[in-house]
């Protein structure tokens, strides 16, 4: 899979039917709920079992850059109080945590993967 703004790992497998095109779809529960959190869905039903709260976390993030976007003309988390500040990172934190792979790379793999190796 090419590199996109967003990163499913692993990528989804795809089960083409007799005419060639896609049937059905197989993604990694990592990888679905980037999707709902790229597709804004706050609805927990459609949130993997265990995972459901991740939809709460996410409807709070939205309303907060929501409140922020109209008190300010633009999401900006230094405007906020420190209080929401720190709710808005504990939240992000959780959803983080929902989309974390286990993967782990190194800063100087990083770097050399970005052509960004420092001499």
């Amino acid at each position: 899979m090419k590199e996109s703004t967003l990163e499913l790992r692993p990528a989804p497998q795809f089960l083409t039917g007799i005419n060639g095109t896609a049937a059905a779809v197989t993604l990694h529960p990592v990888a679905y709920i980037a999707l709902l959190v790229k597709a804004n869905v706050t609805d927990p039903a459609l949130w993997p079992p265990g995972t459901q709260h991740g939809a709460a976390a996410l409807a709070r993030v939205r309303a907060i850059e929501k409140r922020c976007i109209a008190r300010h003309g633009e999401f900006d988390w230094e405007k906020l109080s420190p209080k929401v500040q720190d709710e808005y990172d504990g939240l992000c934190s959780v959803l983080d945590g929902l989309m974390d792979t286990g993967e782990r790379i190194s800063l100087q793999e990083l770097l050399r993967k970005r052509g960004k190796e420092p001499a």
